[in-house]
């Protein structure tokens, strides 16, 4: 039985994984993206959420075309900016890449 509740416990700790290290400083994070409207932080200019709203990842990207995919679940990979999350706000992602995810 204990063998049983560990499986399960491995099972929704790592099927619910929304987060991972790709390489050398490289993540990915997945989320419904949305364009930040007013915030207690200061920084970034979109937002990753989780499927009830809650803030996860604040981006910017130079290269990226965040607008086209507002809204939409999506799966970005960049590097975490230093010295976040300030002022009670979320961690803070450099994008170089996002797609948008199959629902």
């Amino acid at each position: 039985m204990k063998k049983l509740i560990l499986m399960a416990v491995c099972f929704m700790v790592l099927g619910g994984c929304t987060s991972g290290r790709i390489k050398d400083g490289e993540v990915k994070r997945e989320g419904i993206l949305t364009a930040i409207q007013m915030s207690t932080w200061m920084y970034g200019t979109h937002i990753l959420s989780d499927d009830t709203g809650k803030p996860l990842t604040a981006l910017s990207g130079q290269e990226i075309n965040f607008d086209e995919y507002e809204g939409q679940k999506v799966e970005v990979r960049g590097t975490l900016k230093d010295g976040y999350p300030v002022d009670s706000g979320p961690e803070y992602l450099e994008v170089q890449s996002i797609k948008a995810m199959k629902n």
